[in-house]
């Protein structure tokens, strides 16, 4: 669970500082993180955070058993990644549903661990 949360928000905060919001690139060139302003440097961070969502995804798919968060996740991160270069709602579209996938795993997962504890006597 913890990969696809942390991949999840690392895919957020690069995708932010690509599309170049103001104040994430002012909180970035603040704490002396201004290096990685650079497209030559975000994409494939971005990419890096987006694979690993995917990463914990398919971990956690073989947990519950369910493919579906699966594939609506590979599904985002491919669209969020070929977004950045073509059109950037289809990117924004993509991490939408990421983060969908994401929140529908997270919900599997505990749904899966409380049914899988023993009966209390």
């Amino acid at each position: 669970m913890f990969k696809q949360i942390s991949g999840s928000i690392g895919s957020i905060i690069a995708s932010i500082c690509c599309l170049g919001f103001a104040p994430a690139l002012a909180a970035l060139s603040a704490l002396g993180l201004g290096f990685l302003i650079n497209d030559a440097i975000l994409i494939p961070l971005l990419a890096l955070f987006l694979g690993f969502t995917v990463w914990g995804l398919l971990a956690s798919r073989r947990r519950h058993g369910i493919n579906h968060p699966f594939y609506v996740g590979s599904a985002g991160a491919a669209a969020a990644l070929v977004g950045i270069f073509v059109f950037m709602p289809v990117h924004i579209l993509g991490l939408v549903s990421l983060i969908a996938a994401t929140v529908w795993d997270i919900v599997l997962l505990r749904r899966f661990r409380s049914s899988c504890e023993p009966p209390e006597k």
